[in-house]
């Protein structure tokens, strides 16, 4: 699989290029005594021409700091980066190269000389010099990345899973890492799943596969067909009834949902999933007081999370018991809840804050509410 050159040249390529150019400026010491400020002068003022986003006044001025100072594999990888950016990507490959010819260690070079031999299709290359950055620069994101993207487009998408991971661990916020490597991890479960319908079609891990993907595409009725095919051939699969009670859920089938969640419990008993989401539906039904028991077992089972937190707290409320309730939907919001769920918090804390004659804390969670309302632009009820 090849990306496309859309992919190939997209500006995340050139976001990549000036953090690089900081050290472009800051050492010129590699040049002749005779010509060192000649050098150095051009350089800086070749940093700062892309600084300002002129690459082709920073190639002229690198060019001539190449000139000025022939040995400084400085310069030609100032002179690499400006066509890079240019998009001269075979004239950069050159000075790149030159550059790593002159100082083997030179750091950047070997990524973005990687980069440029991914551009012009030199996928095997690129691979090869964005491994060799790593082994000097090991924790560089944008190298892992690189590398990922390079693996990607040479259809080896298992094997840019691992550096394309390495850098979500590192910068687990960055949107272009996270992209690619959940294209790689969704590419490498395709391959997975081919191979596994080629081994036996009708085997109940095929019908998982298929129900998961039906779910992501939301056709529930077809996802219930496909977890209860699986079920029939591995009966004892506690997840496959999580599976099963979770999608029931999304078509409001919540006896269904029940038992599937009561037959995982039986099979896994100290499930905290299973706990937590018949608690979740008995407390959503009116039967708050099982509802109460079974999240308080989720509690005990789980690290804490938003969600029991919140339910257990409602629960609580709903039967009486407002100040330990207010406690828990107190600890939903600090355990960064969805939006959504802030706001349920919030109605609740507003209705149960009143109960205990906390008038100014009601106050203050009916405003908040009313914040998330306006931010989000809805106005409908909330439970």
């Amino acid at each position: 699989m090849i990306l496309s050159t859309e992919t190939r040249q997209s500006p995340f390529a050139l976001i990549l290029l000036v953090p690089c150019l900081l050290f472009c400026s800051l050492h010129a010491q590699t040049a002749p005594a005779d010509s060192t400020s000649d050098a150095a002068r051009l350089m800086q003022s070749g940093a700062a021409a892309m600084h300002q986003g002129n690459a082709s006044e920073a190639e002229k001025l690198f060019r001539q700091a190449t000139l000025a100072a022939p040995e400084s594999p400085d310069a030609y990888l100032g002179l690499g980066m400006s066509e890079l950016r240019e998009g001269k990507i075979e004239e950069a490959e050159g000075a790149l190269s030159k550059a790593l010819e002159l100082n083997p260690d030179a750091p950047g070079a070997h990524m973005f000389l990687g980069i440029a031999q991914y551009q012009i299709n030199k996928l095997d290359a690129a691979t090869a010099s964005l491994k060799q950055e790593l082994v000097t620069q090991p924790d560089s994101v944008e190298a892992l990345t690189w590398l990922g993207i390079a693996e990607l487009g040479a259809g080896h998408p298992d094997e840019a899973v691992a550096p394309l991971d390495r850098a979500a661990t590192l910068s687990p916020k960055d949107p272009n890492v996270l992209d690619y490597r959940g294209r790689a991890h969704s590419l490498v479960a395709q391959e997975s799943y081919r191979a596994l319908t080629a081994l036996d079609p009708d085997s109940w891990r095929v019908h998982r596969a298929l129900g998961e993907v039906y779910s992501e595409s939301r056709d529930w009725q077809n996802a219930v067909a496909e977890y209860q095919k699986a079920i029939g051939k591995q009966p004892n699969n506690s997840d496959l009834y999580e599976a099963l009670g979770d999608t029931y859920q999304r078509l409001s089938r919540f006896d269904d949902a029940t038992h599937a969640y009561e037959t995982e419990l039986k099979l896994s008993p100290r499930n905290s999933n299973a706990l937590y989401n018949l608690g979740k539906i008995q407390v959503e039904r009116g039967d708050a007081q099982r509802g109460v028991t079974l999240l308080r077992h989720a509690a005990e089972e789980s690290a804490p999370s938003a969600s029991i937190s919140f339910y257990l707290g409602r629960g609580l409320v709903a039967t009486g018991h407002a100040e330990e309730g207010v406690s828990w939907l107190e600890k939903s919001l600090a355990e960064e809840p969805s939006d959504f769920m802030k706001q349920s918090a919030y109605f609740q804390l507003t209705r149960a804050y009143k109960m205990l004659n906390r008038n100014d804390d009601a106050k203050r969670a009916a405003d908040e509410l009313q914040k998330l309302k306006s931010a989000a632009g809805t106005s409908g009820e909330l439970r």
